[in-house]
């Protein structure tokens, strides 16, 4: 694993660098494919910051943490990626058990839309023009409306955006 340690603004100590290797150096013990790690130490006047980034695997992990000294920042900085670091081994073991969704569901035979939780429902589409719909939609309050456009003469959908403005989607010809 390769380790880089940054210090800002002040002399880097033996006791500390080493204390830092020992600990990166340990997150390979719950993650094999820790590649490198960076760690930044700044002083910034009576605060101590450490930035520990870990690349792992397709992955990098941060943690930026400060405190009253070196040794403590950098022990929550460490604690937190190692939670992290758990966390995604943890995801990985689960997925790895488990089979896709088009294995399982021809291994029950085949799946109806009611097993995965999909209801139909009919509706009585009126035939409006857009601007009806639209004045259909803000009295009713509702997120989305089926109306049959009269302009295009086919089964349109407005609906209320995120951002509050409407969509309309009309199918192509």
């Amino acid at each position: 694993m390769n380790i880089r340690i940054t210090a800002r603004h002040f002399d880097l100590d033996d006791d500390l660098r080493g204390h830092i290797e020992s600990k990166v150096e340990h997150l390979a013990h719950y993650f094999d494919r820790v590649d490198e790690a960076n760690v930044v130490l700044e002083r910034s006047g009576h605060r101590h910051i450490v930035d520990l980034t870990v690349h792992a695997s397709r992955i990098v992990i941060s943690s930026e943490q400060s405190a009253d000294d070196f040794r403590a920042a950098f022990d929550r900085a460490v604690d937190k990626v190692e939670r992290q670091v758990r966390k995604h081994k943890e995801r990985i073991r689960s997925r790895r058990g488990s089979e896709n969704t088009a294995a399982a569901a021809a291994a029950a035979g085949g799946v109806t839309a009611e097993d995965i939780g999909i209801l139909p429902e009919e509706i009585a589409s009126t035939r409006m023009s857009p601007e009806d719909a639209y004045r259909e939609l803000e009295e009713l309050g509702a997120r989305f409306l089926v109306f049959w456009n009269t302009e295009s003469e086919r089964v349109n959908v407005m609906y209320r955006r995120d951002d509050g403005d409407y969509g309309l989607v009309e199918p192509s010809k």
